[in-house]
């Protein structure tokens, strides 16, 4: 499970959530209705929290949340990765991510992003 904080002085995206799945070789492709659940709070009035998914394949993994070194948000001021990977990056995998799911490899490691869905106001 994920805990994030998150001061409310930050800009561009935060990292909330990720899962790491084993997919099966014969998983077809198109699958649709993805649900994914979550409880946000906010405790600073005029907070508007906005979200996105992606996903992203990689050859190697690890199921341990300790060892993948998730890039907390976009902005390298704010974070130990001093670089302009997208927050959700994987940093200490990020060079077995390949082709797939909503990515192409390269250096997208998190996937296209879905578009914008509003959680709260």
């Amino acid at each position: 499970m994920w805990v994030t904080t998150v001061p409310s002085n930050l800009k561009g995206n935060t990292f909330l959530s990720g899962l790491s799945y084993p997919v099966p070789v014969n998983l077809p492709g198109g699958i649709k209705n993805v649900t994914w659940t979550g409880t946000i709070s906010v405790d600073t009035p005029g907070v508007s929290v906005n979200w996105q998914w992606g996903a992203a394949v990689y050859t190697t993994f690890s199921a341990d949340p300790s060892l993948l070194g998730v890039k907390p948000v976009d902005d390298p001021t704010h974070s130990q990765y001093q670089n302009k990977d997208h927050a959700g990056t994987p940093e200490n995998f990020k060079h077995f991510v390949i082709g797939g799911a909503t990515g192409g490899g390269g250096s997208n490691y998190t996937g296209g992003l879905s578009g914008t869905a509003s959680v709260c106001r």
